[in-house]
């Protein structure tokens, strides 16, 4: 009987060790700064060489260019055949800018920061809010799972890409875990602010950012979009923005695009109208749905310019511009679509189109009439691998894969390169 026992032992033990099976997998494991010294890091350094273009700006003579999650680079353009590079800002974690009368707002990764530019060679912080996208991590090339987050360890300001082995239960037919513990993320808290005191501020001045943006200025707020939350900041104070309750948002939002008191928002699955006359409540009033894809958005009178692609992060398999029909802002609808290669950002200036078509360059387009205008390209400059663009009074800002460009088009006819900036 003992014999027996033992055997039944040994072949239970065998039965249970010979299904284990096994995923391997690549994960981002996160890096850690203290808080201390994130906080303590923003530095004006001398110029730097230009790494990874992730936004621009333009205000008054000078191009701003961020270097996604390093720093912002200060460009003085008052001679665009000639820009000179003067500094470079240390910013950990920016990804996006606004400005408006000297004073610059960008976030570093979990806290929003106020630049006095005044003096620009010597900018100053002078205000930080602490902990109010507490959701932000850097930049990832690749759509891996994050590891496990220990806040107490610091801000997460790179990840390792490492190997990953989880064990699978063969015999779980449901796939499930019965002895898991599920955990739940706390909801965002964020301050409010009683925006009833709210003056205008038709005096200021601003600047113009490119299409590719989660930033917007709208009167005396500034909006910023960050972990499906679009929190708007009072400018009551330029100096102290507050933060007012923030407004989830269902889709995943890449772009915002401010036009009168709306907010344009170019999802991964459509275009999203949000009402911001009351800044402190914005309103959701229509969308324009299509496939899974990165959609940038510009708008001009009563149309609404989208590029939609495909890609690692949005996925899709689509590649278009779409013209849409904004007239009635509850009611928008799409008039037309036109094949496109890898469209990324794009701008509008009169009657001129400008589409950053990745590897297949930057387009100029006619859009004398809008949902006409993807039948009508005038110009492409193929030396380009455009990702965005500010078409300003003649004068076009283009950021790309291999560089800064800058254009005079004011006769389309015979449009010529100012000047160029090497990555």
């Amino acid at each position: 009987m003992k014999k027996i026992l033992s055997i039944l032992i040994v072949a239970v033990s065998l039965i249970a060790c010979e299904d284990k099976t096994y995923r391997y997998s690549t994960v981002y494991e996160p890096v850690y700064t203290s808080y201390d010294e994130f906080r303590s890091s923003i530095a004006f350094l001398p110029a730097q060489s230009i790494e990874r273009l992730g936004g621009l700006y333009l205000y008054q003579n000078y191009l701003f260019l961020i270097d996604t999650d390093k720093g912002i680079h200060f460009v003085d353009n008052s001679n665009p055949s000639n820009p000179i590079q003067t500094g470079f800002l240390n910013v950990p974690g920016v990804t996006g800018i606004e400005i408006r009368n000297n004073l610059m707002y960008c976030n570093s990764y979990i806290d929003l920061v106020t630049i006095d530019i005044a003096a620009l060679n010597t900018p100053m912080e002078v205000n930080r809010i602490e902990d109010v996208f507490p959701l932000a991590l850097p930049v990832r090339e690749a759509n891996y799972a994050v590891g496990d987050i220990d806040k107490s360890k610091g801000v997460v300001t790179a990840f390792n890409e490492v190997e990953s082995k989880e064990e699978i239960d063969s015999h779980t037919s449901w796939g499930g875990c019965l002895t898991c513990e599920f955990s739940t993320m706390q909801t965002m808290e964020i301050a409010t602010f009683d925006a009833s005191n709210s003056v205008p501020t038709s005096g200021n001045i601003g600047g113009v950012s490119g299409s590719i943006t989660k930033f917007a200025l709208v009167n005396d707020h500034l909006f910023v979009y960050d972990a499906h939350v679009l929190t708007p900041f009072s400018l009551v104070d330029p100096t102290a923005p507050s933060p007012q309750l923030g407004t989830e948002i269902w889709r995943e939002v890449e772009t915002l695009f401010p036009h009168d008191h709306y907010l344009f928002m170019g999802t991964t699955t459509g275009m999203l109208i949000y009402d911001v006359q009351n800044p402190s409540m914005p309103t959701y009033l229509s969308a324009v749905n299509h496939v899974q894809a990165c959609d940038p958005v510009v708008v001009q009178d009563d149309y609404a310019y989208v590029t939609i692609r495909s890609n690692s992060f949005c996925g899709g398999q689509v590649n278009q511009l779409d013209i849409i029909n904004i007239s009635d802002v509850n009611f928008p609808y799409l008039e037309r679509s036109f094949e496109m290669n890898n469209p990324h950002g794009l701008g509008v200036d009169g009657n001129n189109l400008f589409i950053c078509d990745g590897d297949a360059g930057l387009k100029l387009f006619d859009a004398s009439v809008p949902n006409e205008s993807g039948d009508k390209l005038l110009k492409r400059f193929k030396n380009i691998e455009a990702i965005d663009i500010i078409p300003y009074d003649g004068h076009a800002i283009i950021i790309g894969e291999n560089g800064l460009f800058q254009y005079d088009y004011t006769d389309v006819e015979d449009i010529q390169l100012l000047s160029e900036i090497k990555i």
